[in-house]
C-alpha cells in the first residue's frame, strides 16, 4: 500500500452528492463498474464507516494490508480504523454505498452497533467480508435504498429522526443476518494480537496528529512498544513508526496544497518540534522540500 495514494475517506464518500448539508455525514451511492474507476487503486482510511453491498460482479481489495475478494451478495463492513484499497473490479460490477460519518453516527443511540460490532467483534473487522444469501443481500438492497430515499432534501420537520430511524433499521437487520449467516460472531476465539491490533488502529485514528511514538500507543494498550511493535509487523508487515509516517505524510501533502496554510502551521498542526523537524521529514519521504512540493503542484 503506497503513502502517496492515502486519502481520508470523507474525501471521497463525504463529498459524492449534496443532499442538504448531509453529504459530510451520510450518504447513499449506487456505483458501476465505470463509475467505481474513482475508487480503484486509492487507499483509503476509514475515519468513518462504508458498508459496501455488492449486487452484481466481484471486487477484489485490500483491508488492513490482507487480500479480500467480495462477490456478488456480499457486504463489506468498513469502520474506524480500516484501510482499504479496491485493486480491480469485473466489468460487470455494481455496488449501493452506505456512509455514514463518526459524528453522525455519535448521535445515535445505538453507535455500537458501528463501532463496537457487538454481535460480530473483534473478528469481523479483522474479517470484513459478510457472505449472505440471496434473500438477505436483497433485503439489505431494500433497506439502503430506503435510506437514500429518506436522505434526499426535505422540509419534514422530523427529517432527521426518520434517516436515524431507518439507519437503525437497516443495522438491526444487518445485525441479525450477521449473527445468523456468519462464522464470526465468536469473538472470544479471536487472539489476542489481533483485539490490540484493532485497538491500535482505533487510537491511531484519533492521534496520529499528536502522537507520533509508539510509547504513548503501548501505554494505552497497557503492553510493552516491544510487544505492539511485533504484533503491527505480524500483522501488516509495516512498523507502528511506519504507519504513522504514511499518514502524516499523506496529511502533509494534502495540506501544502492549501495557499492558505503556512508551513509552519502545517509543522505545528501535524506536531512537529518546528518548520525545520517538520521539511527533513516531508524531504526523506518526498525527495523534495516542501516548498518544492508546492512549487509543483
Amino acid at each position: 500500500m503506497h503513502a502517496d495514494n492515502i486519502i481520508l475517506d470523507h474525501e471521497i464518500f463525504g463529498n459524492s452528492i449534496n443532499n442538504n448539508g448531509l453529504s459530510n455525514r451520510i450518504s447513499v451511492l449506487h456505483v458501476n463498474s465505470d463509475e467505481f474507476s474513482v475508487y480503484v487503486n486509492t487507499s483509503i482510511y476509514m475515519k468513518s464507516s462504508l458498508f459496501v453491498l455488492v449486487l452484481n460482479g466481484s471486487a477484489n481489495l485490500v483491508i488492513n494490508f490482507k487480500d479480500y475478494e467480495a462477490k456478488k451478495e456480499a457486504m463489506v463492513l468498513l469502520s474506524f480504523g480500516h484501510i482499504i484499497r479496491f485493486r480491480q473490479v469485473t466489468e460487470d460490477f455494481e455496488c449501493i454505498m452506505l456512509y455514514v460519518s463518526k459524528d453522525y453516527a455519535d448521535e445515535m443511540f445505538w453507535t455500537d452497533m458501528i463501532y463496537k460490532r457487538v454481535k460480530y467483534g473483534v473478528k469481523m473487522h479483522n474479517s470484513p467480508i459478510l457472505s449472505m444469501k440471496e434473500e438477505s443481500a436483497r433485503l439489505l438492497e431494500k433497506r439502503l435504498t430506503f435510506i437514500d430515499e429518506v436522505i434526499r432534501p426535505s422540509n419534514h420537520i422530523y427529517h432527521n429522526e426518520m434517516i436515524l430511524s431507518t439507519l437503525a433499521v437497516f443495522f438491526m437487520d444487518l445485525g441479525n443476518i450477521i449473527e445468523q449467516e456468519s462464522s464470526a460472531t465468536d469473538s472470544q476465539n479471536v487472539p489476542i494480537n489481533e483485539l490490540h491490533f484493532q485497538k491500535f488502529l482505533e487510537l491511531l485514528v484519533e492521534h496520529y496528529k499528536k502522537e507520533h511514538l509508539v510509547d504513548f500507543y503501548a501505554n494505552k494498550l497497557h503492553i510493552t512498544p516491544h510487544y505492539l511493535t511485533q504484533i503491527v509487523k505480524q500483522l501488516c508487515g509495516q512498523t507502528v513508526a511506519e504507519i504513522i509516517f504514511q499518514l502524516l505524510f499523506s496529511d502533509a501533502k494534502v495540506m501544502l496544497q492549501n495557499p492558505g496554510m503556512s508551513i509552519q502551521q502545517i509543522a505545528t498542526d501535524l506536531n512537529f518540534s518546528d518548520q525545520s523537524a517538520f521539511g527533513k521529514f516531508f524531504k526523506r519521504k518526498k525527495g523534495m522540500s516542501p516548498k518544492e512540493f508546492r512549487k509543483s503542484v
